[in-house]
């Protein structure tokens, strides 16, 4: 009762307190922005703190003030094309006051955000705001705000560090906490390794049932028709990463908190990569064949249609995250663009390197065996592979969007499939020209008409869904992992999204594990998870700040604070999970 009363006393000295003491002069806390550089590069990010500076015996809170005070708040005003990545906060200190334990920051303290400029940035002076809100509390408590500015000059060289930084900030940006920071060419290295990796993860492997047809029809022409076919996939494989990667660099220099597998966080997307993957296995069951890309009968596909191959696999690879991938990603996405474009590069060319080489060896080439009517049946097996993608995106689509729009997606399938039938019945080659016209308009009307209006239909929410009952998962939120540790409880973290295929292997091969499930129980973690499906700018911060760009992560935090969290690898397994839990003790 005590304790209430306190509490209750508290809450109302914070709302009786007079807006006058905004304007007093000797104000306890003052808060000033300092920047790591003395001069701004185009598309070179950067950290400004927000510096506050306590006087003797006041203390202000972090994001979660828990049953008393009030959060401390920055909000940034950039100028157009400017993007901010807020970095973790320092460790949380404890205060006692009047019997009430509450946590926050005491004597000076600098909160961390990472400031990227647009790589069109023309010279000038450049002017960064930001208005803090703050509830500053001794025997007494007192809210108090102010608007802080910075200017700094825009340079094209490198800009040089500024004294006052070393000298006010108490730690430097936390390193990525899966490791060391690495350089370029170790970036380089780890995205190659991990684009061939990627031909190994379950998003890739309906296309890999692709490649395996396309191998086996270029063993029947010469090793060099076959080489030739190889590097056209792999120039389809760059060509769509290079897209990829100047898109997300255009949308996060206009301020998006976008990352890797960024387009399957839209519905409409979903619904029309559903409906393509429908579209292929019914070409796969011998529904209706494309000439530009194949003939009937024949078994010499054009190279169209292996660079298309190659586009569809970047296009299907993009909700994995392979070992190696997740620290290359998140540091080509850190750096200019010039960086970003060669980290992408090289893992295209991981992911197309496996079958460029297997088309390259001519006595590999030699041993498959010829085409002949056995092809039929494995082309027709190839296509339950793509239909299992149809239902994971289906999956996806539901989870985003509601059953309204999975029940349109199979009303567009529907009619999709009768308009492929069309054509494959009437547009053939056999057929006389008016015949293939008719047939390919009408194909084209009800295909393009039904994936778009499923399109246009998906793109509403639903409605939240209930917890899985039984479940010990909570939904994370920012600040909820500071509260968790300053109360002495480790937190584990799944940073996950439903249309990531990788994800969702590991929460049932590992995360869901009963050994697991229990260790976590008997060592007090709490569970949390990050559900990055649809966009939430919160999540893509704090990716960002462990140095990635797209999920899965997972991350382990010890009940103390001052101790770095635990970044478990992205394939888990039960024993991995297991390991890291044992470390808590």
């Amino acid at each position: 009762m005590m304790r209430s009363a306190k509490r209750f006393l508290l809450a109302v000295s914070v709302v009786l307190l007079p807006t006058g003491v905004f304007s007093e002069p000797a104000q306890p806390v003052r808060v000033e922005l300092v920047a790591q550089s003395s001069s701004i590069r185009p598309g070179s990010p950067f950290l400004v703190a927000a510096h506050f500076r306590m006087q003797p015996g006041w203390h202000i809170y972090g994001k979660d003030p828990g049953d008393t005070g009030l959060p401390t708040a920055i909000a940034w005003e950039l100028p157009q094309g400017f993007m901010a990545a807020e970095l973790p906060w320092p460790r949380l200190q404890k205060f006692d006051l009047q019997g009430i334990v509450s946590s926050g920051y005491g004597g000076e303290v600098s909160l961390l955000t990472r400031i990227t400029p647009p790589r069109t940035l023309a010279g000038g002076t450049v002017t960064i705001r930001a208005h803090a809100s703050w509830l500053a509390c001794r025997i007494e408590c007192t809210p108090g705000k102010a608007d802080v500015a910075i200017s700094l000059p825009v340079g094209p060289g490198a800009p040089l560090p500024d004294p006052r930084w070393s000298a006010l900030v108490a730690a430097p940006a936390p390193p990525p906490a899966s490791g060391a920071p690495f350089g370029f060419l170790v970036a380089l290295a780890l995205a190659f390794i991990g684009g061939i990796i990627l031909n190994l993860m379950p998003c890739v492997l309906p296309v890999v049932s692709l490649k395996v047809l396309s191998f086996v029809r270029n063993s029947a022409e010469s090793p060099g028709k076959a080489l030739q076919h190889g590097l056209v996939f792999g120039a389809g494989v760059l060509v769509s990463f290079w897209v990829i990667a100047g898109i997300l660099v255009a949308l996060r220099s206009a301020g998006q908190l976008v990352g890797w597998g960024f387009q399957f966080q839209s519905p409409p997307v979903v619904a029309v990569t559903a409906s393509l993957f429908f579209l292929i296995a019914l070409n796969l069951f011998g529904v209706f064949e494309v000439p530009s890309l194949s003939v009937r009968g024949s078994v010499k596909p054009g190279l169209a249609g292996s660079f298309l191959s190659g586009l569809l696999a970047t296009a299907v690879a993009t909700p994995c995250t392979a070992p190696f991938m997740g620290g290359a990603l998140g540091y080509a996405l850190s750096r200019p663009p010039a960086a970003g474009l060669g980290v992408f590069t090289a893992l295209a060319l991981g992911l197309a390197a496996p079958y460029v080489i297997l088309s390259a060896l001519p006595r590999l080439v030699a041993r498959v065996p010829r085409p002949g009517p056995w092809m039929v049946t494995l082309r027709q097996v190839l296509a339950f592979p793509m239909l299992g993608a149809v239902i994971w995106m289906m999956y996806v689509l539901e989870t985003q969007a509601g059953f309204p729009a999975l029940l349109t997606l199979l009303s567009a399938l529907l009619v999709a499939g009768l308009g492929a039938w069309i054509y494959g019945k009437w547009g053939g080659l056999e057929r006389r020209a008016p015949s293939r016209i008719v047939s390919a308009c009408i194909a084209v009307a009800l295909i393009v008409g039904a994936t778009a209006f499923s399109a246009a239909r998906s793109a509403g929410k639903p409605d939240p869904a209930p917890a899985r009952p039984g479940s010990s998962w909570q939904s994370w939120s920012p600040g909820l992992v500071d509260q968790l540790q300053a109360a002495g409880t480790p937190v584990f973290v799944d940073f996950t999204a439903k249309w990531c295929l990788t994800c969702q292997v590991n929460e049932r091969v590992a995360l869901r594990n009963p050994a697991v499930e229990q260790a976590f129980r008997n060592a007090g973690v709490t569970t949390l998870k990050a559900d990055w499906t649809d966009r939430n700018d919160e999540i893509a911060r704090t990716l960002a700040s462990f140095g990635r760009a797209g999920v899965p992560l997972y991350v382990l935090y010890p009940r103390d604070s001052s101790t770095s969290p635990l970044v478990l690898p992205e394939l888990l397994t039960a024993g991995v999970v297991l390991e890291a839990v044992r470390k808590l003790r």
